[in-house]
């Protein structure tokens, strides 16, 4: 039975066909075509599904007859096939803008929220080109139905970009498209929703300059062609591809590479950024506010282990040392040794006491994995290391309990923690 249309014939999705011959070399089928018995062509294995008796294939064909004209077209560059109807399941393949895939039937998933709010659409089952199969949310696809006389595209053609694109990159500055994702989200991490992430293009020194989480570049450009879809920044390795009016791909590997949902992933050589409408200081201080209230709620609940409402807080652990939290936002963490290396933040050299001190702030995003488990999160910053190290901790049982969490993903959530590392408990100390 034929699952994707065939291209330049009158075959389409739900049609049984005869195959005379199968490759294994060329991972092809040859068929004849329904309305010609003389004609016979050659079709790759995932255009069709293989039956061992015409029979069996007309019972599979009269299943699959609400979906054989439906496909689904990708909106969006890396968009994941994942291989459960779930946000949370491993991607089995990611589509490039406008690449279609093969509807094969409506699936049973779990709702899709964003900004604590349920996304619309609905989870497919789906083929992609090369026979890969899994799930999409269809909220960023564009769903069609194969019109008769014609067949599905395999790659859409974006249009390709004008003179007046170019004036857009130059307008203003572009934030990496994981800014989006944590404002929707509410997940917003002040470490990397900063002002000097995004890429900044510089029009009178011809120039574009990239920063982004562990990459700075710059590129100096003679002028700025177009091939295909792209804008090519000649003598450098840039170059870039717009995907909608508001979202760009900058490109300096020279291939075409599949970009993570977030548009960066470390060592990468491209990225995606978008114009972001709101303002980066604005949402940073109200993200600021909230980790201070995050400060002052820890504060309150070891008042439930009978603090007498002191600005300094003390626990004192047989193994983990005396971790002192101020109510300003400092912390110190002494008599350490005990811990496995790794742990606690190393003491600086210059520390006459061996006493770890440092800024401390409340509020990091848990991911859904850990969030049941903990009831917040915090880094501790020491001197001028840039390096933060973020832990995880809840009351239990009348103690502190604490673990070392893994690096905050660039949604802006911690989503594990680092198993090298048990757990460590704290007893309140009471002045």
């Amino acid at each position: 039975m034929v699952l994707w249309s065939v291209k330049g014939t009158a075959v389409k999705g739900g049609a049984v066909v005869p195959i005379y011959l199968k490759s294994n070399i060329s991972k092809s089928y040859v068929i004849g075509l329904p309305d010609d018995n003389k004609t016979k062509i050659e079709v790759p294995f995932p255009s069709l599904e293989f039956f061992s008796s015409k029979s069996a294939a007309e019972t599979r064909a009269r299943e699959f007859a609400p979906y054989a004209a439906l496909y689904l077209s990708a909106g969006r560059d890396g968009l994941p096939i994942r291989e459960k109807p779930s946000v949370n399941a491993r991607r089995v393949y990611r589509l490039r803008l406008g690449e279609s895939v093969k509807v094969l039937s409506v699936a049973d998933g779990e709702a899709v929220f964003t900004g604590g709010k349920a996304l619309p659409g609905e989870w497919y089952f789906v083929q992609a080109i090369d026979g890969t199969r899994g799930y999409v949310f269809s909220n960023t696809m564009v769903l069609y139905e194969e019109k008769e006389g014609t067949a599905a595209p395999v790659i859409a053609s974006s249009p390709a970009p004008s003179a007046s694109l170019l004036d857009i990159i130059y307008a203003k500055p572009w934030r990496p498209a994981y800014y989006q994702i944590m404002v929707d989200d509410s997940t917003i991490d002040p470490d990397l929703f900063i002002l000097r992430y995004g890429l900044f293009a510089d029009a009178k020194n011809s120039q574009v300059r990239i920063e982004l989480p562990g990459y700075s570049g710059a590129f100096s450009f003679t002028s700025v062609s177009q091939s295909g879809d792209w804008l090519v920044f000649e003598k450098s390795k840039l170059r870039i591809r717009f995907e909608n009016e508001s979202t760009i791909v900058a490109d300096w590997s020279g291939t075409d590479q599949v970009l993570a949902d977030e548009g960066w992933s470390q060592g990468g050589q491209a990225a995606r950024f978008v114009q972001l409408d709101a303002s980066i200081p604005v949402l940073l201080a109200g993200e600021n506010s909230r980790r201070e209230s995050e400060l002052k709620a820890f504060f309150q609940r070891s008042s439930q282990l009978q603090s007498n409402g002191e600005s300094t807080i003390s626990f004192l652990s047989d193994t983990a040392g005396i971790l002192s939290v101020d109510l300003k936002g400092t912390f110190e963490w002494s008599h350490t040794d005990q811990l496995p290396a790794g742990f606690a933040p190393e003491i600086p050299a210059e520390a006459r006491d061996n006493v770890i001190k440092g800024e401390i702030r409340f509020g990091l995003h848990l991911g859904t994995a850990i969030s049941s488990a903990w009831m917040g999160g915090f880094s501790l910053l020491v001197g001028d290391n840039p390096d933060r190290q973020d832990f995880v901790y809840r009351f239990e049982n009348g103690q502190l309990v604490i673990a070392k969490a893994d690096s905050v993903t660039l949604r802006g959530t911690t989503e594990s923690l680092d198993t090298r590392f048990s757990s460590v408990n704290y007893y309140l100390v009471v002045k």
